[in-house]
């Protein structure tokens, strides 16, 4: 950005360093700054086109100022070094219970033993699962999809029973395939029929019930670049001639990643036109008439999901809480990186319940429970107090809490309670603390399984 003010303040600039400073500037999220230099390129250059491209960067750059001033309530966590590493990591699909991540992977150790031109290793598919809320080392899908070639995961439905692939190989280029999920297992990719794969095909992905298959396609009769298509199957197991899902869905510019919600009605997708602030942002239309293909207008899914650079895939969980995104970011390994995003205007909470247990039972019980997230200590502790029978109830979002109960008359006691989120979440966890003393307590009988028989004895082989 530096370089191109510089340059833009010599006596013999060359105009287009302005359109290059607005993109800086935009990129940057300096929507202003951005628009005066469009302005001044405009006004320097002679060409038509070049006057329609800079008007298409003000459009994106006042998106941009409206739509950053109502910023969503969200937050990204980088998903770890299990999953993401110095390489591209992206288009994430998550299943609808979080508990199995498959995405594409630019890494070394795949089939490919060198990078390509770009200096990065051919694409391969990777695939992670989630373990009391944690995601597992992910490890490539297996040698039945990922070949020395690129390939590249484009859509899943919500079960991860089928998944969309697109492959860029010496001899297969803009045609996609699918793969079946037997068990742990996926089958080698399928090249769906010449109904689908009729054009320039970049993603897709089924439907939950999978009846329908929703694509991006480059072909005649568009309304722009690539459009969304939906294909229902036929009762032979077919799949019948494709509709362009319409003018409120497809623009003049691409659209890209449809994902279909596992509702069945609303459909995600990316798109360079409606109202992006920049390359690709994530929209979301609903499904208003299945008999007739039509579909609401397309709502943006917000600042910060979206950004001013390249947006393009979107995955969500069941209760939409929770929805996995790929991006670049300084904080994280290198390159693009898989985060989740949460999105806390849609809260989950786990209910823990349970009773403080004292030796005099016909006394009221006087006391407090306090929980403090270990991970956002800055945040103030929560507190609970039970009823005077010892009943209590806590709400306690997803994380790491250390528990102190405070009961009248007794030494306070200390526990780790971990409220696991991902496929692993518990809407309700019942959890007793005793303070009856040690003594009172009843011996527990040592185990009786073989461990404490007592072993046999080598027979004497001094005979």
């Amino acid at each position: 950005m530096q370089y191109f003010e510089w340059i833009t303040k010599q006596p013999k600039c060359d105009f287009e360093v302005w359109y290059e400073l607005g993109k800086a500037y935009h990129y940057a999220n300096k929507f202003p700054e951005a628009i005066k230099a469009f302005n001044k390129f405009k006004e320097l250059t002679t060409s038509a086109a070049d006057k329609v491209k800079a008007d298409k960067e003000i459009e994106e750059c006042n998106n941009g100022i409206q739509l950053t001033r109502y910023p969503l309530n969200v937050s990204f966590e980088n998903i770890g070094k299990n999953v993401n590493t110095p390489y591209p990591d992206y288009y994430p699909f998550v299943t609808a219970d979080e508990s199995m991540l498959i995405f594409t992977t630019r890494r070394p150790g795949g089939p490919s033993q060198q990078t390509e031109v770009d200096g990065y290793y051919s694409s391969d598919i990777y695939i992670s699962h989630a373990v009391n809320g944690v995601w597992q080392k992910a490890k490539s899908i297996g040698t039945q999809i990922n070949t020395p070639d690129d390939e590249e995961i484009v859509g899943m439905n919500p079960s991860a029973s089928e998944m969309v692939i697109y492959l860029d190989h010496i001899d297969e280029l803009g045609d996609i395939y699918y793969s079946e999920r037997k068990g742990n297992t996926f089958s080698r990719a399928v090249k769906y029929n010449d109904a689908i794969n009729s054009g320039f095909e970049t993603s897709g992905s089924i439907s939950p019930d999978g009846n329908e298959l929703f694509f991006a396609s480059m072909r005649a009769g568009g309304y722009g670049e690539t459009d969304i298509y939906m294909a229902r199957k036929l009762p032979n197991g077919e799949w019948a001639t494709p509709q362009n899902l319409g003018k409120n869905v497809n623009t003049q510019y691409k659209e890209d990643f449809p994902w279909l919600d596992v509702d069945g009605t609303t459909l995600y997708f990316s798109s360079q036109g409606h109202s992006t602030m920049g390359d690709f942002d994530v929209f979301k239309t609903q499904w208003t008439n299945t008999d007739s293909n039509s579909w609401s207008k397309p709502q943006n899914l917000g600042f910060p999901v979206n950004t001013s650079g390249d947006d393009r895939c979107i995955s969500f969980t069941s209760n939409h809480h929770v929805a996995y995104i790929s991006r670049v970011h300084p904080d994280g390994f290198g390159d693009f990186d898989i985060y989740r995003i949460v999105f806390h205007d849609n809260q989950r909470y786990a209910i823990v319940r349970g009773k403080i247990i004292t030796p005099d039972s016909t006394k009221p019980i006087e006391a407090m429970i306090t929980a403090v997230d270990t991970k956002n200590k800055d945040l103030a502790p929560y507190q609970f107090k039970p009823t005077k029978t010892g009943h209590y109830v806590m709400a306690l979002t997803p994380g790491v809490y250390d528990v102190t109960i405070d009961c009248d008359g007794y030494p306070s006691t200390r526990d780790k309670l971990t409220v696991f989120d991902l496929s692993s979440f518990q809407p309700e966890t019942v959890k007793n603390y005793s303070f009856i003393p040690q003594e009172q307590q009843q011996p527990t009988p040592p185990p009786t399984n073989d461990k404490n028989k007592p072993k046999p004895q080598p027979p004497n082989r001094n005979h």
